[in-house]
């Protein structure tokens, strides 16, 4: 080999040997724990349609990488043909800039645990939503009028109420408004038992109609056994023609109008609206709150019993006594408030 060429080899060699400790040096900094920023955590919103060197220069400033052009080199080597997903990411402690790109390219964003209770009402479930900060309950309320908007709420439903699943939900934030209520409609069908709308028109109702109906019976009792005992009180009283006369209509009634006190009055039983089973006959215009499972079953599967009154027992259990007749009703409630008056006069409150 002459003087040259191995002066030529031996510079390829030491090109080749930098290369290979630069390429060495990079990846082990892709491949360290990071940590640029104040505090235990940072917290990154990618934008829908961001572009990937935007998302690596915001990595970069918000202390997440390094540095975007190791991060750009590692993106193209190690997640070649990926992309880098939009929402809302939190990075906690050192992590390796590759890492970080893993999280982005498999979308790992920021969820919510929410958890919605049965029986609340499209209200109080909007205002566990907005202290997540996920909507504002203007912008809920906005959407709430507009049933049509969402596959899953019966035909002919004034509003969402009724129809928002009891269950824990995860949201994201870049879900935004319609896509939190579009997940609790789809929660509250997962709920329907099975042939609910078949089921509801051998009883006599329409889909939305024992919907309603489940609300009332989910407001009414918390004792899992009463319920189609309560489900069947409505139905009997619908088929006679009675009014239900169901006090958390009126409640809910009072609360539409901002005139809910916290107790009910005869003045607030007269109130003159829609939802008032007091003063109107038939079932409200819609649900009154979110039923679960178990009263949309006893909804559609009332108990084979002549009932046409319930009263709460008094007595602490949260049970009711179910009458055929009035007279039988008006000893109940007589056992009630002699109960109630006990109670009291036992825990020393004034009657």
């Amino acid at each position: 080999m002459s003087r040259r060429l191995r002066r030529w080899a031996g510079a390829f060699f030491l090109l080749v040997a930098a290369g290979l400790l630069a390429w060495a040096a990079a990846l082990l900094a892709i491949r360290a724990p990071y940590r640029g920023y104040a505090g235990d955590s940072a917290l990154l919103d990618v934008p829908s349609g961001a572009t990937t060197r935007s998302i690596l220069e915001a990595l970069e400033r918000a202390g997440v990488v390094r540095s975007r052009h190791l991060a750009d080199a590692a993106f193209r080597v190690f997640f070649r043909g990926k992309s880098l997903k939009a929402g809302e990411y939190r990075f906690e402690g050192p992590q390796s800039t590759e890492e970080v790109l893993r999280a982005l390219v498999e979308g790992r964003v920021v969820t919510y645990r929410v958890t919605i209770p049965e029986g609340l009402t499209a209200e109080e479930i909007f205002g566990l939503v907005a202290r997540e900060g996920l909507a504002t309950e203007g912008e809920l309320r906005a959407l709430f009028t507009q049933p049509s908007l969402f596959e899953g709420v019966p035909a002919g439903a004034p509003s969402l109420e009724g129809f928002l699943g009891p269950d824990t939900h995860f949201f994201t934030r870049s879900q935004g408004p319609r896509g939190i209520l579009s997940t609790l409609v789809r929660a509250f069908a997962r709920s329907l038992p099975d042939r609910f709308e078949e089921r509801s028109r051998a009883v006599g109702r329409t889909p939305l109609e024992a919907v309603t109906l489940a609300s009332l019976v989910e407001k009414e009792t918390g004792v899992a056994a009463e319920r189609p005992l309560v489900s069947a009180v409505y139905h009997n009283r619908l088929r006679a023609g009675m009014l239900l006369q169901c006090d958390p209509t009126t409640v809910y009634a009072l609360r539409r109008k901002g005139l809910w006190t916290g107790a009910l009055t005869r003045e607030g039983l007269a109130v003159d609206d829609p939802y008032n089973t007091y003063v109107n006959g038939g079932l409200p215009p819609g649900p009154i709150a979110s039923p679960g499972a178990a009263a949309l079953e006893a909804a559609v599967a009332p108990a084979d019993v002549p009932y046409f009154y319930f009263v709460a027992a008094g007595d602490g259990s949260g049970e009711h006594r179910f009458a055929v007749t009035y007279d039988e009703h008006l000893a109940n409630v007589s056992r009630f408030r002699r109960a109630r008056a006990a109670q009291e006069t036992a825990s020393g409150a004034p009657r």
